[in-house]
């Protein structure tokens, strides 16, 4: 038991039992003080650097999430599958509000201004520029903003019916 007990790893009664018998006996006791002096110290890993990591991936993987849902949502406009949206839009909306928490904002913003540059580009190389092709992509940009703001709203209400007591 010695060597759990040095390792901290050993029951409180185990602990107690180890240390009764080092002061009855010599030889262990040599050998207790021996094992504690050639023991190789190990590396402690902190549990805030490991909570620290978890935290990071799953904040990269939604923000994947989100990203490549956005692309995704965003691409769909003017096609047929541009109706997906009315789904995608508002679940990037709620997933936003558990990325970036207080800065939920970001995930409008960011979209109104994918969908614009998107739809703008398109316009531009579809049919040449004109300052029409400069206020079409702000139909778009405009429902699916709305469609986020109301996916972060959900969320929120979510979020609040919810909560724990306190």
């Amino acid at each position: 038991m010695m060597p759990l007990v040095k390792d901290g790893v050993a029951s409180d009664d185990s602990i107690v039992i180890v240390t009764e018998h080092i002061k009855r006996c010599k030889s262990c006791k040599a050998e207790f003080d021996i094992f504690k002096s050639n023991s190789v110290e190990q590396t402690s890993i902190k549990d805030e650097k490991v909570i620290f990591a978890i935290k990071r991936s799953i904040f990269i993987t939604q923000l994947t999430v989100l990203v490549v849902g956005a692309i995704i949502g965003v691409a769909l406009s003017n096609s047929m599958g541009m109706f997906y949206n009315l789904l995608i839009m508002p679940i990037i909306g709620g997933a936003s509000l558990a990325v970036f928490k207080r800065k939920w904002y970001l995930a409008p913003t960011a979209i109104f201004l994918l969908t614009y540059l998107w739809q703008t580009v398109t316009g531009i190389i579809s049919g040449g520029f004109e300052w029409i092709a400069l206020y079409s992509g702000l139909y778009f940009s405009l429902i699916y903003t709305v469609l986020v703001g109301l996916g972060v709203i959900i969320a929120m209400l979510l979020k609040f019916a919810f909560r724990k007591e306190r």
